[in-house]
Order: C-alpha cells, then sequence, then structure tokens
C-alpha cells in the first residue's frame, strides 16, 4: 500500500493489518482493515465486517476468510442468483469464517476478475522474500 494511503486510512481511524500480520488495536480488538494479496499478486485493503446481523450491500465484494484463505467470494447479488454460491456463504459464515468486503468495480468482468484473484488466495503469513 502506498504511504500516503496508508497515513490516509490512519488518520481516517483505521488500524492496517499489512499482509501476513494480525495487527489490534488499543483495546485488542483485530484491525479494521487488512490488506490482502490476491493470486495475482495484487493488494486489496479489505475492510471487515461486523458478522453480527451483518447486512450485504449493493455495489460492495465480500469475501470469507478460514484458515487464512479467502474461501468465498462475491457479491449480494451472487447469494440471491445463485443457490451453489449461497450454500457456500452460509456453510462458511456457520463455520464461523470472517467477513471482508471492499468496493465493486462497476465492470461485471472486472467484479469476476476480482472474484478470481481472490477465492484461494492465502494469507502471507510467515512468507519472506528471500
Amino acid at each position: 500500500m502506498r504511504r500516503d494511503k496508508h497515513e490516509e486510512m490512519q488518520k481516517a481511524g483505521c488500524e492496517v493489518a499489512m499482509i501476513g500480520v494480525r495487527q489490534a488495536t488499543d483495546t485488542g480488538a483485530p484491525a479494521a482493515v487488512v490488506v490482502w494479496t490476491g493470486r495475482s499478486g495484487r493488494r486489496y485493503p479489505l475492510l471487515r465486517e461486523s458478522e453480527a446481523g451483518a447486512a450485504l450491500a449493493p455495489g460492495r465484494l465480500y469475501a470469507l476468510e478460514a484458515e487464512e484463505a479467502i474461501r468465498w467470494a462475491g457479491t449480494a447479488e451472487d447469494l440471491i442468483a445463485d443457490s451453489t454460491s449461497r450454500t457456500r456463504f452460509r456453510r462458511l459464515m456457520a463455520a464461523g469464517a470472517r467477513l471482508l468486503s471492499l468496493v465493486a468495480p462497476a465492470d461485471p468482468l472486472a467484479v469476476m476478475t476480482l472474484v478470481w484473484d481472490l477465492e484461494g488466495s492465502h494469507d502471507g503469513a510467515g512468507q519472506h522474500a528471500a
């Protein structure tokens, strides 16, 4: 993440956890934003959502993280239109997966590409450049 964007997010009150780092706020709560690396190597700032009573909004892309990997990614529209996606989402939520989100691209092809890039990507914990 660019340094100026990182500083801007901090000024806005966001705690930023970089890839593989599980930072916490002063209260011990998890960081509000997690920067995740997709399969392509591109980094995405994902906002941690409150799972309790979360309402999925149009125009956002959601991801479920479990066992340090994105196990599902999609939009609220995907859950309405696709029963297989809905079943996977419900199963992961019931198992305690962490809900993350970001603004979805307007272009449907860009949304599909982003879903592909995130699904199956792993947290970079423990990975270091040689």
